[in-house]
């Protein structure tokens, strides 16, 4: 195994470390010894993850692990009460217990729910976090945000709920298809929108190298991405201040993948097309000078994304008037005064919603 770069959160009883480093997952009886004390682990995967990273599970029972695979659907229907009622009746089935250890083996929707069964089975149970996109990797899978969706919206039951470690290998994405790819750097740039314009810089010079995986500046984006996350979260575990600045592009990217029946539209892309929106209503505002923002437009155009079938303004109003950032009929919404810092913003009308939607 090569050398691993330590990410800290420091949360108080609740801190961990993000490693992130090529060949973790062949290394992950030993990394994970210390929490290892002989009792029954979890594997929640994919099947075509599982498919792919059987070996993982072997590796750890040749290590002396207790393991236990539970398989959900391959997409963001799994984000569901329904799949969470089943891998809890699994769970009972095979003997878990307080002491079992869970691993959400995937992207972000198996962390987003292995994170939430695991908050809440038998009051909570310790669980890993292994991503295996690079979204899940400079995102979803750090921070402890676990989420199921309803009908109304996305994420909206969920609990912040932290995991023991988050192990990251970079060796994943060499199986990623390039839409994966695409969606995850979505999440990937809104750190460079948001905080550290470096990151936009290297997309913006380099972005065939990045969508070919070049494994020096995926290393680097990455580590850059998860030390952005790890202080935020650190400074802002419950979402009360500077975390909010990590849903730009969210705001009306979770009302499109909401249209879309969660199907259909990856949530980077989502959150692509959210940030064209954010990024018109900054430049209207007259937040965002005309370079920059022609600047950002030319890049997010670049990506290549999915026709939506649906953006009726109606339609998104609806949807971002059940949003989580939505408190007493006062919307958060994070727009940027410049490429590299975001601001917190409550003056974003319903006429403005409707106006950036003409970007897309």
């Amino acid at each position: 195994m090569r050398s691993i770069e330590t990410i800290s959160l420091d949360l108080a009883d609740q801190s961990y470390a993000i490693e992130v480093g090529l060949g973790i997952r062949e290394n992950l009886g030993k990394l994970l010894a210390p929490w290892n004390q002989g009792q029954q682990w979890v594997i929640v995967t994919q099947q075509n993850i599982f498919q792919m990273y059987e070996s993982v599970a072997e590796r750890l029972r040749d290590s002396g692990y207790v393991i236990d695979v539970i398989l959900v659907p391959g997409d963001e229907s799994a984000k569901d009460i329904r799949y969470a009622e089943q891998v809890w009746t699994q769970m009972v089935e095979l003997g878990c217990d307080r002491s079992t250890t869970l691993i959400a083996l995937g992207g972000g929707v198996v962390g987003d729910l292995g994170g939430f069964v695991a908050a809440n089975y038998m009051r909570g149970i310790p669980y890993v976090q292994v991503p295996t996109t690079l979204l899940a990797m400079i995102d979803s899978a750090i921070g402890g945000k676990t989420a199921i969706n309803l009908t109304a919206g996305k994420n909206l039951v969920g609990a912040i709920y932290q995991p023991k470690v988050v192990l990251v290998d970079p060796g994943f994405l060499t199986t990623l298809p390039e839409r994966n790819v695409i969606s995850s750097l979505g999440e990937a740039i809104k750190y460079g929108f948001i905080r550290d314009k470096s990151i936009f810089t290297t997309i913006e010079q380099q972005f065939d190298e990045v969508l070919a995986l070049d494994q020096r500046l995926l290393n680097n984006l990455i580590v850059k991405s998860c030390q952005i996350k790890a202080q935020i979260v650190s400074n802002d575990q419950f979402e009360l201040g500077e975390r909010k600045l990590l849903n730009f592009g969210h705001t009306i990217g979770h009302a499109l993948e909401t249209l879309q029946g969660f199907t259909g539209l990856y949530h980077g892309e989502a959150v692509l097309y959210g940030m064209k929106c954010a990024i018109y209503i900054s430049h209207k505002k007259g937040l965002l000078n005309k370079s920059d923002y022609d600047q950002s437009q030319a890049l997010l155009d670049r990506f290549p994304l999915p026709q939506l079938d649906s953006k009726a303004a109606e339609d998104v109003l609806k949807i971002v008037a059940h949003d989580k950032k939505n408190i007493n009929g006062t919307l958060s919404f994070i727009l940027l005064d410049s490429i590299g810092n975001a601001i917190i913003n409550t003056d974003v009308s319903e006429a403005d919603i409707v106006e950036s939607l003409s970007v897309l």
